[in-house]
């Protein structure tokens, strides 16, 4: 983000956030009328207001490391040391964490995200074409329908049936309380939306925003992803093949520079990150660590750090989960290139670390004090989105096409290609390779979710995370989604708990 309007944006967040109200359903109650009356003038005002709406939908990501706790932690592959504030998540699928109220429970700033898309369509659709240079006008329009549509995608992944807030709330009179719509309809708002948004945004936006901006392609792979979760599958393979063709943007990371999609944003393989810049303010400080802004030093020891003494990562995943993950083959590549042995002696060397966060700035150059996290937290990827089409592939039962499209992303990484495998042993490979290659990613538990969901299989929870997996009853009560925070269900009467977590909280 450039410094000239870093400052305007930063002040929308501080407006929208500081004007949020508690009492409400959403908690997204906006008090600012006189702002109207003021903003919406210029096309520096909706580039102001879009740079604010992808910071909010930064801090969602990352309060209380959302991203890696929802979408990493309960598959089981990390191990910690912290106890039960841990542990109870990775092995026994307990989503009642010690800090449940606040990040992996609570969707206010989720919506927050929404509210701010909400006042971006509304306004700047009203906005004259001739405020707005090169046609730029219909690419605000399409961010926010796709921060709008992504927002709604995570949420209805992580809780179910939502409330569905499609306008925007700017005064107290608008803010109404809202109970929750099924997910089956938000997952078609999810769809409609980033069908807008694909319709407005251009492919070039993806290399002159460094894929740090929605472009068309960042929205063809939100569809892919929500064409899975519908079991559209023939829909995820077009969405798919469209992103894939374009190889003058796309193409898969060389091995050997594997960890420059997590530190480059314009890395070929990248289709759309979240940047995390000390140079831009964005980086988070090491004493921010597990409970606060970023996911970066979850999976960074000090041993990784100058040689300071040997201190576990929060998560760190056991050896034995690595050598069984990737199947003990000594020719794929991402073992030593995602993760990294302590120099140390004894347990250390049985606890790795995850080096795809591993990118450090620090506040004094001369000092390795003070670390701040600056590596990319990576939501589409084109491995990503070739393991999806292989699974949609598989569901439709056209394995031979599957295992093609699944060995593109093994052949990049040097390991032994899949040979004939099909049906549902097929489908589990694909859940694995998206494992192995995705790691740390925020999509492995929601991998297995959607599988289960869409297969009628819950066995598939026990075959993916044997430590905990989910039981017939957990199942039948949608136990596989999380929680919601008291605070939200204490400020709206007409939201309920999920099933499962009614009286366990």
């Amino acid at each position: 983000m450039k410094h000239k309007t870093l400052a305007v944006g930063l002040l929308l967040i501080v407006l929208i956030g500081s004007t949020f109200s508690c009492k409400k359903a959403l908690e997204n109650e906006l008090s600012n009328d006189a702002y109207g009356d003021t903003f919406w003038k210029s096309q520096g005002d909706v580039e102001a207001a879009t740079r604010g709406a992808y910071g909010l939908f930064r801090k969602s990501l990352n309060q209380n490391s959302c991203f890696f706790i929802w979408g990493d932690v309960p598959v089981g592959m990390f191990g910690s040391d912290q106890g039960t504030l841990a542990t109870n998540l990775v092995t026994a699928g307990n989503f009642t964490v010690p800090y449940w109220t606040d990040g992996a429970h609570n969707w206010t700033n989720w919506y927050r995200v929404i509210d701010a898309s909400n006042l971006i369509i509304e306004n700047a659709s009203k906005m004259p074409e001739s405020l707005f240079t090169n046609g730029s006008k219909n690419g605000y329009l399409g961010e926010a329908y796709f921060l709008r549509a992504i927002s709604y995608f995570y949420m209805t992944r992580v809780w179910g049936d939502l409330p569905l807030q499609l306008t925007a709330t700017t005064s107290a009179d608008q803010a109404k309380q809202l109970g929750r719509t099924d997910a089956a309809t938000i997952l078609k708002q999810v769809v409609a939306d980033a069908q807008k948004a694909s319709s407005l945004l251009t492919w070039e936006s993806a290399s002159t925003n460094e894929k740090r901006r929605a472009s068309k392609g960042a929205a063809l792979a939100l569809l892919a992803h929500a064409s899975e979760w519908g079991k559209d599958y023939e829909k995820t393979i077009l969405y798919a093949d469209s992103i894939a063709s374009r190889k003058d943007l796309y193409n898969l990371q060389p091995k050997g520079a594997l960890l420059d999609i997590f530190s480059n944003s314009s890395a070929p393989e990248n289709i759309f990150v979240v940047t995390s810049k000390n140079s831009e303010n964005e980086a988070s400080a090491y004493t921010d660590y597990i409970f606060t802004a970023n996911v970066a030093f979850l999976t960074v020891s000090r041993d990784m750090r100058g040689g300071m003494p040997y201190d576990p990562a929060y998560y760190y995943v056991p050896k034995d989960k690595i050598v069984t993950l990737y199947e003990g083959d000594p020719n794929d590549v991402r073992v030593s290139e995602f993760f990294y042995t302590s120099t140390q002696s004894g347990t250390a060397k049985e606890k790795l670390t995850l080096r795809k966060y591993a990118n450090i700035a620090y506040k004094n150059a001369a000092s390795i004090a003070n670390p701040l996290a600056e590596s990319n937290l990576v939501i589409f990827r084109l491995a990503d989105i070739l393991l999806l089409k292989a699974e949609a592939l598989n569901a439709l039962g056209r394995d031979g096409e599957a295992v093609t499209a699944a060995n593109l992303v093994r052949n990049r990484a040097g390991a032994a290609p899949f040979l004939g495998e099909s049906g549902i042993l097929l489908t589990k490979k694909i859940m694995q390779e998206r494992e192995r290659e995705l790691v740390g990613e925020g999509h492995n538990y929601f991998d297995i979710v959607r599988i289960a969901v869409n297969t009628k299989n819950p066995d598939f929870f026990l075959q993916i995370i044997p430590a905990w997996g989910v039981s017939a009853e957990r199942f039948a009560q949608k136990g596989y989604l999380w929680p919601i925070a008291n605070s939200i269900l204490n400020a709206n009467r007409l939201i309920n708990q999920n099933t499962w977590w009614m009286g366990k909280l």
